[in-house]
């Protein structure tokens, strides 16, 4: 697989803003095309905006200077209007572009986010629980303030700036152009340290935030078991408590937002007062006119506006660009698709070359395993709880990675396979199967099977699906996780997608444990005559007719090997495994 790109890595805030320029920059030609058009746009406000006062000063001038001119005041009265009116509508008329762009990004990164954690959460022990679901939910938020209220404003307004700086250096004493440089320059010094300042509070309203989304996921996901054992009440108030934590953190969030305030606009006022004060004086003892003073008036409020606004986005920027460094996280997993192993048609043998895996934080495991399964073969998972069973058979399909030792399908190092194609080698179908919630038909015929409804629809009969004399609805939604129907029913429809899945290996982990032992049977002769001859099929039970009849038998106890070979030689050989079935018995 692919090392984890740059773009993905843990970075500081200007390192997020400067991976969604370039993020940007690689969404194609439309793309660009709306951020060429949008920054146009605020070019020509910005043009506008530097203008205005200029034209403000010039009609100040005429009408101090008789005789007035008619013409020329009501000329220069449009032009000052116009501009002023025309930059607001064109930084409007901007929005339209920037929004297209911003959603395209949102869409974007959501989907590498999504492509990232999808095979991390189903190689997870403990799952998500929400967290991904309230990090995307929140990121367009996030990307308008970052993408449209920093990146986007923040170069039109240091043109604007410069230009009026120039504009008032040309016109009027150089002194006020350095006095308002100072004032601007001063505020966007502490309003940077104030926001690096911020960071800590908005990254812990970020989390507290994050804890919300997963407690609300997660008892949404297991409502029936918190109402049917009784604590609701309980599960409630633990909620109400994180939200209780999440408002304390977003008032300290709040708190540190108003004294970066008061530091930021109470500079920003004493420059503004002091450039008026002294703009005053020379207008009384008659070293500036009454146009320049108005000019200077309305260039200092024209860019002290904007800049308040840029003062507030850097605050708020902070929880913005928290919650966007943990999307660019989770795109850890974004690779581009290796080269594809050829897959041989047929099944595969399946050798585990010392094995050893452990859960994160916990002995438990596997300890170097190592066994091979011949192609073609039944083999059976077999062993009490907890011996690694089904930690086994994840490993075998690449659900989890060994720390050492080598998992190799049909002689092809299962590690060397892209995670994304590893359905090709082997297919791995668990014990609690989850639908999504979408129809019969959706689920049933769910890629990569290649199997039609009509033979679903005969085979799911033979199986008896529903009740006798009940038509097969494949329209029938299936509710969350296929709630709507029973655990049998759930095994059942899988495995009747299954049978039109031509891959090597099948992995069934307890796949039929909510089978009665009928339609078990049946089911089970089945798989075994479909996929006989081109499909290696291991199976994770504890039933001993089908370790009875299998080919070869795989008996594990605390995370090791014990035994390997027929049923009836383990059963002679092996007094834990002859063991093993007296107390199933029992």
């Amino acid at each position: 697989m692919a090392a984890t790109p740059p773009s993905c890595a843990e970075r500081s805030d200007l390192g997020v803003v400067w991976a969604l320029v370039r993020r940007l920059n690689a969404l194609g030609p439309g793309v660009r095309r709306d951020l060429i058009i949008g920054l146009i746009l605020e070019g020509v406000a910005v043009a506008l905006g530097v203008i205005g006062p200029l034209a403000l000063k010039a009609l100040i001038d005429a009408l101090s200077q008789p005789p007035v001119s008619s013409p020329v005041t009501l000329g220069l009265a449009l032009v000052f209007v116009g501009a002023w009116a025309g930059g607001s509508l064109l930084s409007t008329g901007r929005l339209l572009y920037s929004t297209r762009v911003i959603d395209t990004l949102s869409a974007d990164l959501a989907a590498a986010a999504l492509a990232g954690e999808l095979p991390r959460v189903a190689a997870s022990h403990d799952g998500d629980s929400g967290r991904t679901l309230g990090l995307i939910e929140r990121l367009p938020f996030s990307l308008l303030v970052v993408v449209d209220g920093l990146i986007w404003r923040s170069l039109p307004l240091a043109l604007q700036i410069l230009a009026s700086l120039w504009v008032i250096a040309g016109l009027i004493p150089a002194s006020y152009a350095a006095g308002l440089f100072v004032t601007l320059a001063g505020y966007a010094v502490l309003s940077w340290w104030g926001a690096v300042r911020h960071r800590s509070h908005a990254h812990l309203a970020n989390l507290a935030a994050g804890a919300v989304s997963q407690g609300l996921g997660d008892v949404l996901r297991n409502a029936r078991r918190i109402v049917l054992n009784g604590t609701l009440t309980s599960e409630v108030g633990g909620i109400r408590a994180g939200i209780g934590q999440k408002a304390v953190a977003n008032v300290k969030m709040m708190r540190s937002l108003v004294q970066m305030a008061l530091v930021q606009y109470g500079w920003l006022g004493l420059g503004v007062v002091g450039l008026l004060v002294a703009g005053a004086g020379d207008v009384g003892a008659g070293r500036l006119s009454v146009g320049a003073f108005i000019m200077l008036e309305t260039y200092a409020l024209r860019l002290a506006l904007p800049l308040s606004g840029i003062g507030f986005l850097l605050s708020q920027s902070a929880g913005a660009i928290a919650n966007i460094r943990d999307v660019l996280s989770l795109c850890r997993g974004e690779v581009e698709m290796g080269e594809v192993v050829p897959v041989r048609l047929g099944a595969a043998a399946v050798e585990l070359r010392e094995v050893s895996f452990h859960y994160a934080g916990t002995t438990a495991g596997i300890e170097c395993v190592s066994v091979g399964i011949p192609a073609g073969a039944f083999a059976v998972i077999v062993g009490p709880n907890g011996s690694g069973k089904s930690t086994l058979a994840q490993i075998m399909a690449g659900v989890f990675s060994p720390a050492q030792g080598q998992v190799v399908i049909g002689g092809v190092d299962l590690a060397q396979v892209d995670v994304h194609a590893r359905f090709r080698h082997v297919l791995y179908v668990p014990q609690f199967i989850t639908f999504l919630n979408r129809t019969l038909r959706d689920n049933a015929l769910y890629p990569p099977t290649t199997t039609t409804e009509a033979d679903l629809i005969a085979l799911l009969a033979q199986w008896r699906f529903y009740e006798a004399g009940r038509e097969m609805d494949f329209a029938t939604p299936v509710g969350e996780l296929g709630e709507r129907l029973s655990g049998g029913q759930i095994q059942k429809l899988e495995l009747a997608r299954v049978t039109g899945i031509k891959v090597p290996v099948l992995i069934l982990d307890e796949s039929t444990s909510a089978l009665d032992p009928m339609s078990e049977a049946r089911i089970l002769s089945d798989l075994r005559q479909s996929f006989e001859g081109r499909s290696t099929v291991v199976m994770v039970t504890h039933r001993l007719r089908l370790a009875q009849t299998a080919d070869c038998v795989l008996f594990m106890t605390a995370g090791r090997l014990e035994a390997y070979g027929r049923h009836h030689e383990l059963i002679e050989t092996v007094p834990a495994y002859a063991g093993l079935w007296v107390r199933e018995e029992e």
